[in-house]
């Protein structure tokens, strides 16, 4: 993999903070790897296969010049600068990645009784209580995981 390829995660990030306002961990989830290999590959510590390139175009929907520029190691700052309307179009990509989620997730909020509880309790908590409610779901999720990963 030459230069240029290993500056896509660095880039990615960039994109991931800016655009889509998404956290490392909720974009390893969607990718399906752990949160540690992500951040492999956005330190450029680890390379990018070809299908895990793909994959993230796909996941996130990446508009082509974003996309592209990534690739070519260009800053994403050009990319940005040959819009005029940039702030718009982050609102855009952003509002676009997070109807996607939704749709892709509707099914288990329409199934799940306690998912929907969770929600409802979110709703009527301030924004600092509601960020201490799910670090500690997240916090009682990793301990699950580690649960289910040493009996399988």
């Amino acid at each position: 993999m030459d230069r240029k390829d290993r500056n896509f995660g660095k880039q990615f990030k960039e994109y991931r903070e800016e655009y889509l306002d998404i956290k490392q961990l909720e974009a390893a989830e969607r990718l399906s790897i752990s949160s540690s290999a992500l951040s492999n590959y956005e330190t450029k510590n680890r390379d990018l296969t070809p299908d895990m390139l793909a994959e993230i175009k796909r996941t996130f929907d990446i508009p082509d010049d974003y996309f592209l520029a990534m690739i070519m190691g260009e800053p994403l700052r050009d990319v940005k600068s040959k819009r005029h309307e940039h702030a718009g179009k982050t609102n855009e990509i952003r509002t676009h990645y997070r109807n996607q989620f939704i749709e892709q997730h509707r099914g288990l909020l329409e199934e799940s009784n306690e998912l929907r509880e969770v929600i409802a309790i979110a709703s009527s908590l301030s924004a600092k209580q509601r960020r201490i409610y799910f670090n500690s779901i997240k916090s009682n999720i990793a301990v699950f995981k580690s649960f289910i990963d040493k009996n399988q």
